[in-house]
Formats: structure tokens, sequence, C-alpha cells
């Protein structure tokens, strides 16, 4: 990949706030509240945007860590996941990760408009909260043309309530004294992030966290058709026609789909797909640090609370629906 001097600087900076959030996660008070590298990454950029300003000659490469590194972090993003994941949780919680899935990205449009919420937002929040949290808001946004600014908001919105699950979820579980396969379809269903619902799940037990992972794992494969039904239905600017906008085809999807197949066959060895993995992780966090680089406290005020209340909405919304499901399937 070949990398112009212009955007070095920018990326340098990305990279360093990478290196830094990824410290501030192992910190004990950090670590205590389950903040992974992405939030940490998006609100030190955004601090320092804010408090101080960005110099115009690290733009170019801000700009690129959030647009083109984000896309190569998504295709490795693949190396995290395998067709046997979703055989393992068997055919009745496939159906059941599906139908909350879009039952809860329907939900979600519904509200935006009633709400009178920009559709976009609507879209990346709904994307969010049904599939993983700012993986998929990050893989939907070039799809359908978001502004960077509903990205951040969509982005802490999800992290906001999806934390807020990650400890509420084990409270229900001691308190209800749910059935441990119940437990585990609910938090691997409904949460919103892979991290959040492995320190939900595994607060139930070793067996109960590894299966609301593989659930949680299977809504993650979810992001290919979600993407590509999102881009065809997209409507093009001054017309009337479905389909993806010129530049905006997600080739980066079928990158990723690649992978996941790569890795169910076993054709790379496992220390090198670690390796993989632990680099995904950095370059998705250079990409967060970029958006909150890039991301104006003024813009984000005039957005208003909606986006917050939205949020909530279908943070209930889909745990209480998922809940149902789940008692009826697995009960």
């Amino acid at each position: 990949m070949k990398i112009k001097e212009s955007i070095l600087p920018g990326m340098l900076l990305t990279a360093g706030l990478a290196g830094v959030s990824f410290w501030l996660q192992r910190l004990s008070l950090i670590s205590f509240f389950h903040l992974n590298s992405l939030i940490i990454a998006i609100i030190l950029g955004m601090v320092m945007n804010n408090v101080g300003k960005v110099p115009a000659f690290l733009e170019p490469g801000i700009t690129y860590s959030f647009k083109k590194i984000l896309r190569i972090a998504i295709i490795f993003l693949g190396f995290k996941l395998s067709l046997s994941d979703m055989g393992q949780i068997g055919g009745k919680g496939i159906f059941l990760v599906i139908v909350v899935t879009a039952a809860t990205l329907m939900f979600t449009l519904w509200l935006g408009k009633r709400l009178g919420l920009d559709r976009n937002l609507a879209v990346l929040i709904g994307a969010g909260s049904s599939i993983c949290g700012a993986s998929a808001i990050a893989a939907v946004a070039p799809v359908i043309d978001a502004d960077d600014q509903d990205i951040t908001f969509a982005v802490a919105t999800v992290t906001i309530f999806g934390t807020l699950a990650m400890f509420l979820y084990p409270v229900f579980y001691h308190v209800f004294h749910l059935p441990d396969v119940l437990y585990a379809v609910w938090a691997g269903s409904s949460i919103h992030e892979v991290a959040q619902v492995v320190a939900a799940g595994f607060a139930a037990g070793e067996k109960t966290g590894q299966f609301a992972t593989l659930v949680k794992l299977t809504r993650v494969l979810l992001v290919i058709p979600t993407v590509l039904l999102l881009g065809f239905s997209t409507v093009k600017k001054g017309g009337e026609n479905p389909g993806f906008r010129k530049g905006t085809f997600p080739w980066f999807v079928f990158g990723f789909s690649l992978v996941v197949l790569i890795n169910s066959f076993s054709l790379i060895p496992k220390q090198i797909v670690d390796q993989f993995v632990t680099l995904d992780s950095f370059l998705l966090t250079m990409a967060m640090a970029g958006l909150g680089l890039g991301a104006n406290y003024q813009k984000l005020k005039r957005v208003g609370l909606k986006p917050l209340y939205a949020g909530l909405c279908i943070s209930v919304f889909i745990s209480f629906f998922s809940f149902v499901l789940s008692d009826w399937f697995f009960s």
C-alpha cells in the first residue's frame, strides 16, 4: 500500500492516539467500566480537536485513517469469525438472531421518523445496536454516505447504552435466577458490542460466557447482508433509482466475507491469525481516533438529545424483544 508523505503526519497522530488508548484501556479504573480502546480513542480525538485546534497539515492523514484504514480494519475483522460459530448455536439460535436484528432495524427506522431524526443517523444507531456496535456503524457509514458527526453521535450513543446493559444484565441474571442458556442467548442477541457481551456473559460463568459470545459472533456476520441491503436500497442523489452511489459500493465487505471463509477453513496458521486480530484492533482504534479528531462540538450540539432518546428506546426494544424470543425458544 503506497502512502503519500502528506498523510503521514496525520496517520502518526492517529496511531499515537491509538497507542495511548490501548494503554488507558488497561488501567484499573478504565477496565472496571469495560471501556474499549475504540471509544477511548474517539474521546481523546474529540478532546484534542475541541480544546485546541488540529493543524491543517494533519487533516489529510486523519481523513485517510478514518476513510481508508477503517476499511482495511473491517476486512481483518473477519479473522475473529468463522462459519462454525453459526453452526454451534443451532437453527433456532440463528433464526432468533436474524429476527431480532431485522426487527430492531425496522423499529429504528420507524422511531427515527416519529422523532424527526435524520435517516442516516437513525440507520447508524440501529445498525450499531442490532449488530455489533462501532464496527457495524463503521461498515454501514460509507454505504449510506453518512456524515462524520452522525457517525460520532451513533458510536457514542450505542456505547453508552451497551455499557449500561453490560452492567445490568448480570444483575437480572442473579436476581431472577435466569437459566444459563436463556441468559446466554439473551445477552448475545441484544447487547451491542462484542466486548460488552463477553463481560456480561462470563459474569454468569465460563460456559455461559462462551455461548453468549458465539451468539454475538453470529450477529456480527449479519453485517454482510445488512450493508448490501442498505446499499441497494439507498436512493441516489438527484434521482429515484435505488442502488449504490458512485464510489460507495462496499468492496471491503467482500474482503471481509473472504477472510471469514479463510478463517472458517483454517487456511492460515492460528499464530498468524492472532497477529491479524491484534493488528485489526489497532487499525480500528486508529480509525476511531481519526473520527474523534474530525468531530466538532458545536456541530454535535446542534443535533441535540434526540439520538440519546432514540438509543434508549432502541436498546429497551432489542432487550425486551430478544428476551421474549429467547424465553420462548430456550427456556
